[in-house]
């Protein structure tokens, strides 16, 4: 999916870099927006850019339903990177608006046509964004993951369901922050979820795979992205359920202020802490 040229992307403003978009024709728009929503390496430099770009991306015509979602994602994970707590409210009130239509997109077989993977992740975002903002919309949001959770129909999942389980993990550490009530079934819920995603990973044909694709050696192995993410999602699932076999309250409270510091958004020092900070002052 990468477009070559949308590499020079990566010096211009926000204004400039859809200007440029502008004078594209629609196939080659569609293209490198696209480049430009799942590439963050490719978007220009400076973050306030990308918000510009990205937030624009929101409602640029020539792309999906999936591709639109997806950029206003992106530029609500990077206004909680930068901490933006004014433009957070904004972006997260945009991210609950578009709750019934994420929730009327279809499942797909890819993983971005998936509506199972663009919810958690939506809510994944949206979750960082309320505890950055004050937690006004906790109810609203944990009821929307336990209803995907509860409701999930594994009959018409697909291998990247493995993808997926990163943020529906995440998401879980952080709802039961607010619903200690459920801690134990969504504990139980993850673990089971986590399981049937390395089950259904496994491709069909596999043995196509290790007769002709597979290295040599185990030392030419190349470690696949999706498995240092699946590392961290034991970590949270083992965090979850450490608070769900908590025997004391002082136990469950230490537990879940380590679920927290794992599951908070972390791409920097300063985001981490700020959403810490937010979770301590609920948590107590």
């Amino acid at each position: 999916m990468t477009d070559p040229d949308a590499g020079g992307f990566k010096a211009l403003s926000g204004a400039e870099a859809l200007d440029r978009l502008a004078r594209l024709s629609p196939r080659k728009r569609r293209t490198t927006a696209r480049t430009l929503i799942y590439k963050k390496g490719l978007r220009p430099t400076k973050m306030h850019d990308q918000i510009t770009l990205l937030d624009a991306l929101r409602d640029e015509p020539a792309l999906t339903d999936f591709d639109r979602f997806y950029a206003l994602i992106a530029g609500a994970h990077k206004v909680c990177e930068e901490v933006m707590t004014d433009a957070a409210v904004y972006w997260l009130d945009r991210l609950l608006k578009t709750e019934p239509q994420i929730r009327a997109m279809p499942i797909a077989y890819g993983l971005r046509k998936d509506r199972t993977h663009l919810v958690f992740s939506a809510l994944n975002v949206a979750l960082n964004l309320d505890i950055l903002t004050g937690s006004r919309h906790t109810d609203q949001l944990a009821d929307w993951f336990f209803h995907e959770v509860e409701t999930l129909n594994l009959r018409r999942m697909t291998p990247y369901l493995f993808n997926s389980t990163s943020n529906t993990v995440k998401c879980a550490g952080l709802v039961i922050l607010a619903r200690t009530d459920k801690i134990t079934s969504t504990a139980s819920l993850m673990r089971r979820l986590v399981s049937y995603s390395i089950e259904i990973n496994n491709p069909s044909y596999w043995w196509v795979f290790s007769r002709f694709l597979a290295p040599a050696r185990l030392r030419d192995v190349s470690e696949r992205a999706a498995f240092g993410s699946h590392c961290n999602t034991i970590m949270r699932l083992r965090a979850i359920e450490d608070a769900a076999t908590a025997t004391d309250a002082m136990a469950r409270l230490a537990s879940l202020k380590r679920t927290a510091e794992l599951c908070v958004a972390q791409a920097n020092p300063r985001q981490k802490t700020a959403l810490l900070d937010a979770v301590h002052g609920v948590l107590g």
